[in-house]
């Protein structure tokens, strides 16, 4: 017991910072109450023994993320509002014994909180409206995650369906990517490439289902760091010079060192920049999908190469290019403790990833392998 409460301790400890992170850095007016909330329910999620309660935890989560986003962005708030209700569904499956109920809703109850095409809309909508309190629904999400992984990815169903929900979850990596090639703004990319590594969560959490569960956490405590800091740098660099489009003007880094810094380093995490967590991260997923299924490993590969692509496109034409003067300063002192922590998790797990994949692994199976049901 002691083992796995260290690594619900480690996981609590990253969703915490990215949940916390948009509070800290300033980008948000209000809120911390719901900050607190969720982190209470994250604490329910991670350390009970209990699916059911787990699985409540996260429903009350999911809803508070609805109550939240109704003021910026109604589309979102209702995706998050169904995946609650999802959520919930698969509570009450799971203590009536229904293993087939609650592994489909709360995998419906993942895809919805992902972005997976085509439940994207509420998170694509959220990436335009509200970069912050997508970072912050992508910290509770790896609580959601979690759940599934100990107490709904234990049934039957999960190991039958493996190869199922790998190759619908690689395939939709490729139509995002293809998207973010072409976006006209900072936040358009921003949207794609969430949605991209949705496509991913869920490929992962398929892989699960044949026993790769601590691939699936690496997966999503990755993507919550990578993309949540993406999130907070997007908008601290709008708040300086309003919205950017993707016009090839760029030139912003002389003026903003720092920000550029983070920006590339979040970005690049994303997209596998050896040295970082999404290195290892996407090399143990396209290990474990191999085994499931040769097509949806290249449709992987392709897809994050095309992303990687993108994801330097705009780097480039957001930052590099002749000096652009600015007035506005570079990270306050708030956002730079925020851009470094963050890094120095995803640089942490990107050299020592055993630190919380060794201890992970039992924490995830303590129920049993689905494959000897």
């Amino acid at each position: 017991m002691t083992a796995h409460w260290g690594v619900a301790l480690a996981v609590l400890a990253i969703a915490v910072l990215v949940l916390w992170a948009p509070r800290v850095a300033r980008r948000t007016d209000g809120g911390a109450d719901h900050a607190v909330i969720h982190t209470a329910l994250l604490v329910i999620a991670l350390f009970t023994d209990t699916g059911p309660a787990a699985l409540v935890a996260m429903a009350v989560s999911g809803g508070f993320h609805a109550s939240t986003a109704w003021r910026v962005a109604p589309t979102a708030a209702l995706g998050f509002g169904l995946s609650a209700a999802s959520t919930g569904i698969a509570a009450l499956a799971l203590w009536w014994g229904d293993g087939v109920t609650a592994f489909v809703a709360s995998l419906l109850a993942v895809a919805l909180r992902a972005g997976l095409v085509p439940f994207h809309a509420g998170v694509a909508r959220l990436c335009e409206r509200a970069p912050w309190l997508q970072s912050q629904q992508l910290a509770t999400l790896v609580g959601l995650g979690v759940a599934h992984l100990r107490f709904v990815d234990q049934v039957p169903l999960a190991f039958q369906w493996s190869a199922v929900v790998v190759m619908y979850g690689a395939a939709m990596t490729l139509i995002p990517a293809l998207m973010a090639l072409v976006q006209r703004d900072l936040r358009g990319f921003y949207r794609s490439a969430s949605m991209m590594h949705g496509g991913m969560i869920v490929a992962a959490i398929g892989a699960a289902g044949r026993g790769h569960s601590t691939v699936a956490l690496m997966v999503l405590v990755t993507i919550a760091m990578a993309m949540g800091g993406l999130g907070l740098m997007l908008e601290a660099l709008e708040e300086r010079v309003g919205p950017v489009t993707l016009d090839g003007r760029g030139g912003r880094v002389q003026a903003f060192p720092r920000l550029a810094a983070a920006f590339l380093v979040f970005g690049g995490a994303g997209v596998a920049m050896p040295g970082t967590a999404g290195f290892i991260a996407d090399d143990l997923l396209l290990h474990a999908l191999w085994e499931e299924s040769v097509s949806a490993t290249l449709t992987v590969i392709l897809g994050s190469a095309i992303l990687a692509v993108a994801t330097l496109m705009t780097y480039s034409k957001v930052f590099l290019g002749r000096a652009v003067p600015s007035l506005a300063p570079d990270l306050g002192t708030r956002e730079r403790w925020v851009a470094v922590l963050l890094v120095f998790v995803l640089v942490w797990l990107g050299i020592v990833p055993a630190t919380l994949l060794e201890p992970a692994d039992p924490f995830l199976r303590a129920l049993g392998d689905p494959a000897a049901h």
